[in-house]
């Protein structure tokens, strides 16, 4: 029988060339392999961890590192490689501190990530918990990504099951929408017919500026608007296609979700 996978990101400057974390996890049953994640993070290189983590062969994934270490970037790394997974349930995953300071702030809808401190035990909890792995809870709306070095990262949202959306305004908090585009869902659109499209709308929400688009298109049960962002969106949110030419949208409520 093949042994379950274990993949170990460490998130120190300099990791030492044998992780005694790795040494853990083998020492338990895991399959393990470390990455370096500040040298595989340079030039869009985490993307390329998608596949890996899409196997399900993987049944945990940990980041090892001091709590600074844990910075924005790398948990909206995290978020948008969870986004990006097509497997039923992600694999177990874990915050494993090296030190002091205080645990990561994670979005709720991240699930049961599971957080350890200087635990020596970590890799044989992490071996009992990880087929108790559940999907994802329920997000305000659908929402998934596309991770491709060559052609970045782009989010992919929809309305829930059984409603439409008669045109919308999505965007992004901390990050720039730098193209969009209406398709089926699950692939990303060659080509598409925008309907009255907008783009570099620009705002302010809770304090926060804002980079979102706009189109008329109906959106339903099998297609989605698609935003290509470059940065680190710090939160994505739909709303009504902008007010204009007497158009009313006040009364309706916009969706949000934190991703870091």
């Amino acid at each position: 029988m093949a042994l379950p996978k274990a993949l170990l990101c460490v998130l120190d400057e300099h990791p030492p060339a044998h992780s005694p974390e790795e040494a853990a996890l083998r020492a338990v049953g895991f399959s393990a392999a470390t990455v370096p994640w500040r040298q595989t993070s340079a030039q869009r290189g985490w993307m390329r961890l998608l596949p890996i983590l899409d196997d399900p062969a993987v049944q945990a994934w940990v980041f090892c590192g001091a709590s600074t270490d844990f910075t924005p970037a790398v948990l909206n790394r995290m978020a948008m490689l969870t986004l990006a997974l097509r497997r039923p349930s992600p694999p177990l995953t874990a915050c494993l501190l090296t030190g002091d300071g205080p645990e990561p702030e994670l979005p709720h809808w991240l699930g049961d990530v599971r957080v350890f401190r200087r635990d020596k035990n970590f890799a044989a909890r992490l071996m009992a918990a990880r087929l108790k792995s559940r999907p994802l809870p329920p997000r305000p709306f659908h929402l998934a990504a596309h991770l491709d070095p060559l052609i970045g990262q782009w989010l992919e949202a929809g309305p829930t099951e059984g409603a439409q959306w008669p045109g919308f305004m999505a965007g992004t908090l901390g990050a720039e929408v730098t193209a969009f585009g209406v398709g089926p869902r699950g692939i990303l659109p060659r080509k598409c017919t925008l309907e009255r499209p907008l783009r570099g709308i620009r705002g302010n929400w809770g304090g926060r500026e804002f980079c979102a688009c706009a189109a008329r298109n109906l959106i339903g049960a099998d297609n989605a608007c698609f935003l290509r962002v470059e940065g680190e969106p710090e939160a994505i949110f739909i709303a009504p296609y902008p007010e204009e030419d007497g158009l009313e949208t006040r009364n309706q409520s916009a969706a949000y979700l934190e991703l870091a």
